[in-house]
């Protein structure tokens, strides 16, 4: 018999997915139903009914929907991102629910989206081009800038994005250190990076602080007014990770008083109703969570999602990607 696949997704297609089954000769052995819906909804117990496994985009999993997903008999949940911070991983295995995700799936976007909001804020390209809009011309306006080869990139922790952004960086003349308490210095050596032992000497040495850290325990609120302050006066700070790493209001604060120069963030805690102390300062560039944004992420997406599926329904193992 053909498995069933729910793929619960934005825009309900399944065209990649089909290809990606077909380009493995799988095409019969599964029937693939797409459903859209809403950002950070999840499927009732109705639209469960009969699949055994869901593709999930922007789909939070928590104990009860865990519950539902167990009662409709649902062996995998494929995540279509790289954090689970909205799915509770634990809850869907005490049922018996293998989770799995996509690493790395848009660490070149990410990374490239991360390194553009260095160079605007660097070269103030928002902020001036809002001025120009304001019926201004002034090639002196903001604050004073300076030449990358002169700076020092700061990046928290080394992940698969991280290792993306430090050659761009690299390229541009900066310098790069890390704050990644699992890498050695020599893996980051490797790399072209020096490691620093305390997330503050990192604050303290780094002209862009650049934050690639999953949001678990240890990194919600890790940058608050403490390290802001911390920070020198005249660093950006750039977020393409989770909203809830950064201390928001601090943050507000210590861009109203100067404690540091300027920021871009592309994630923010709540992103549904987003902090207007950030979104209105005019020193805080916010992008709306696209940073992971391509055709080719995209069809990554499905098709890492897919071959998770493809793992466990027809070849009867563990997905690579589980959780």
């Amino acid at each position: 018999m053909a498995h069933h696949v729910l793929l619960y997704t934005l825009d309900g297609t399944t065209d990649v997915a089909e290809a990606y089954l077909a380009s493995r000769g799988l095409a019969d052995r599964f029937v693939l139903v797409g459903l859209a819906h809403r950002p950070m909804a999840s499927p009732t117990a109705a639209e469960l009914a009969g699949f055994e496994a869901v593709l999930g985009e922007f789909m939070p999993v928590r104990a009860e929907e865990a519950d539902v997903m167990s009662s409709a008999g649902i062996r995998l949940v494929a995540s279509m991102s790289i954090g689970l911070n909205h799915v509770d991983v634990a809850a869907l295995a005490e049922r018996g629910i293998l989770t799995a995700n996509c690493p790395g799936y848009c660490a070149d976007e990410v990374a490239e989206h991360a390194v553009a909001l260095m160079l605007d804020l660097m070269r103030q390209v928002t902020t001036s081009n809002r001025d120009v809009l304001a019926g201004t011309w002034d090639p002196h306006f903001g604050y004073e800038m300076r030449r990358a080869t002169s700076q020092t990139c700061g990046l928290v922790f080394f992940g698969g994005i991280a290792r993306h952004v430090a050659p761009i960086v690299q390229a541009l003349g900066m310098h790069v250190v890390v704050w990644a308490p699992t890498k050695t210095g020599s893996e980051l050596a490797a790399a072209g990076c020096e490691k620093v032992d305390t997330l503050d000497e990192l604050l303290a040495r780094a002209d862009v602080v650049s934050l690639h850290c999953p949001l678990i325990p240890m990194t919600k609120g890790l940058i608050g007014a403490p390290e802001l302050a911390r920070m020198k006066s005249t660093a950006f700070l750039v977020n393409t990770s989770r909203g809830a790493v950064v201390d928001e209001e601090a943050l507000a604060d210590a861009l109203e008083t100067g404690t540091i120069r300027a920021a871009g963030l592309d994630v923010l805690a709540d992103e549904a109703h987003p902090n207007k102390r950030l979104v209105d300062n005019p020193r805080c560039i916010v992008t709306p969570h696209v940073a992971y944004e391509s055709r080719e992420a995209a069809e990554a997406l499905v098709t890492m999602s897919m071959k998770s599926v493809c793992e466990l329904l027809v070849d009867g193992r563990t997905p690579e990607w589980v959780a």
